[in-house]
């Protein structure tokens, strides 16, 4: 896995677009007359369809039989699963903001995982950054709100109408935390091997879910068909594919500051579609956002710039080189 800045930079760039093209599942959802599992599972099937596709146009069919699956490669796909479906499930159970606000609590689970298990630095800055995108989610999704009347008010809705809903939400969090935790180990195996990995454990995860709870398709009309499939192809496809393609660069804390920039495309297209307003302190949770995620890719740069006085000695470098050759061994071994 390469750590230079640029490959940083990539990553960040990787991890923008995966989380701008995720906000727009809840609009994409509002136009399709069917199961949140059903939509899941479509989204991820796209993404499988897509990516065999690719492999065999490219000739790299032979990538896919020669990777050796392990734990991490099968438990990645099945909690991608797991939360692109209780997420999607849990906006028809619940509010949005209650949704979006749960599910956001992942990539704090994979950070502090992170930190425990793999070693990973966790420094000022990414606390920094973890808390600034935290608070600003709050404030775009109406948990923190200010009114000239209550002043600033903190309010997560607990109407017991909505119970079943929240606790749906709060296991899609959990998924999405151990998915990108889950992510950070066998990272050698190339991307669109993992990917097409990732959409398949998704697909078959979801697959056992409509089992037990199978979709009612009699109310689907050729607008809700057509939305599906689009929306399949841009929030399932891409967005995940460049996730993947994010996770094997950036570390977890890093993964976790970008994510949130989601919420920031959600509420753009609230208003663009639906004509939704953005209150002033939304606005100052998208600004928080936006700084907290531009803060870790500036901190992450700048560290990558300064040299190693250790690494730059013959018998540091030849240590760093022998560490990052057998990283990949270690990761493949141990999950």
């Amino acid at each position: 896995m390469s750590t230079s800045g640029d490959s940083k930079l990539k990553g960040f760039g990787f991890m923008f677009l995966s989380s701008s093209l995720m906000g727009g599942i809840g609009a994409f959802a509002r136009f399709i007359d069917t199961s949140g599992e059903f939509i899941a599972f479509t989204r991820s099937f796209a993404g499988l369809v897509c990516m065999a596709a690719l492999l065999v146009i490219g000739r790299k069919m032979a990538r896919l039989s020669g990777t050796r699956l392990s734990a991490a490669i099968v438990l990645s796909g099945v909690f991608l699963g797991l939360l692109s479906s209780l997420y999607v499930v849990s906006t028809q159970m619940t509010t949005l903001a209650n949704a979006a606000f749960l599910i956001y609590t992942g990539p704090i689970y994979s950070t502090v995982l992170a930190t425990i298990f793999l070693k990973e630095p966790f420094t000022k800055v990414t606390l920094g950054s973890l808390l600034s995108v935290f608070l600003g989610c709050l404030m775009i999704i109406g948990v923190i709100n200010y009114t000239s009347g209550d002043g600033l008010t903190f309010a997560l809705d607990l109407d017991p109408q909505y119970a079943a809903g929240n606790l749906v939400a709060l296991a899609s969090g959990v998924a999405y935390g151990l998915f990108l935790f889950i992510s950070r180990y066998r990272t050698d195996v190339a991307s669109d091997v993992r990917a097409t990995y990732n959409f398949l454990f998704a697909s078959l995860t979801i697959a056992v879910i409509l089992l037990f709870r199978p979709p009612d398709l009699s109310s689907m009309d050729a607008q809700s068909w057509t939305v599906l499939v689009v929306a399949a192809l841009i929030t399932g496809f891409g967005a995940f594919f460049f996730l993947t393609l994010a996770s094997r660069i950036l570390l977890a804390a890093e993964l976790a500051t970008i994510s949130y920039q989601e919420t920031i495309m959600a509420t753009i297209l609230g208003i663009a579609l639906f004509s939704e307003s953005l209150t002033v302190v939304q606005g100052l949770g998208g600004v928080l956002i936006i700084a907290g995620g531009m803060a870790q890719v500036v901190a992450s740069r700048f560290t990558r710039k300064q040299p190693d006085p250790v690494a730059a000695t013959p018998a540091g470098a030849a240590a760093e080189e022998e560490r990052a050759t057998s990283a990949p061994a270690r990761s493949e071994s141990s999950v």
